[in-house]
């Protein structure tokens, strides 16, 4: 081994072990919520990677790439624009699933705009890693940073590293939010069921039906219809003939 690997060997394994550990506690936050995920994602990337001074996380919400979380202002800002632009570094790491590196705004032309304005508010380099989990683009982890060519390949490396387990944590949130909306759902709709039972004096099933043809009638979701019963006693939509 030349003089020096081994060195650099037990520097990345440091950082790769800490990065580990640091980021298996995001893994675990409370009942798996999806924000305090996504939160303590970005927060563990800049606390794991010295030369970041903010993180910012873009995720995919119905065929969108939004804003979910960041550490501080300029990735909220740029992300601002990206959208308004439709085109950026961390849409574009989501899009193509490619990891992008910006190592001077002021001298990057891919997207002079969004280069210009990062380089107005003190961004010099950036980092943009794709998050992908069960074959489905979840979005991108991006790094901010003063200093120009701040990220390395080993930067990378890592930053790849709790990408990956970062799309793991926030698929499990995403899988819990799922569920807790569908519990949620099917108790308000079992309300708006037991409501009209008991004013009908029907079945369960035929309470079931009111409320799908309701729903038609009015063109409105199911849940949402169940909702406003539940709120305020009134069923939308006219009642259904024979009931």
């Amino acid at each position: 081994m030349a003089a020096g690997e081994g060195e650099n060997l037990g520097e990345f394994s440091d950082q790769t072990f800490r990065s580990l550990d640091i980021l298996a506690r995001a893994l675990h936050v409370k009942n798996a919520e999806l924000q305090p995920t996504l939160e303590a994602i970005v927060s563990t990337a800049v606390s794991t990677l010295s030369p970041a001074r903010d993180a910012g996380l873009i995720i995919v919400s119905r065929g969108a790439l939004v804003p979910q979380a960041t550490t501080g202002p300029p990735p909220e800002l740029l992300d601002r624009l990206q959208q308004q632009l439709g085109d950026g570094p961390c849409i574009n790491a989501a899009r193509r699933q490619a990891v992008i590196r910006i190592d001077d705004t002021r001298h990057d032309d891919r997207w002079p705009d969004f280069s210009a304005e990062a380089a107005k508010i003190g961004v010099r380099s950036m980092l943009c890693v794709p998050l992908w989990a069960h074959e489905r683009c979840l979005g991108a982890l991006s790094l901010y940073a003063e200093d120009v060519s701040a990220f390395t390949e080993r930067h990378e490396r890592i930053t790849s590293l709790l990408a990956t387990l970062a799309a793991l944590a926030i698929a499990e949130a995403q899988r819990a939010d799922q569920m807790q909306t569908a519990l949620g759902n099917r108790d308000v709709i079992g309300q708006a069921k037991g409501i009209l039972m008991e004013r009908h004096r029907i079945t369960a099933d035929a309470a079931f039906n009111y409320l799908s043809r309701a729903s038609q009638a009015e063109n409105m979701k199911l849940t949402a219809l169940a909702q406003h019963l539940v709120e305020t006693g009134e069923l939308l939509g006219a009642p259904p003939r024979g009931q």
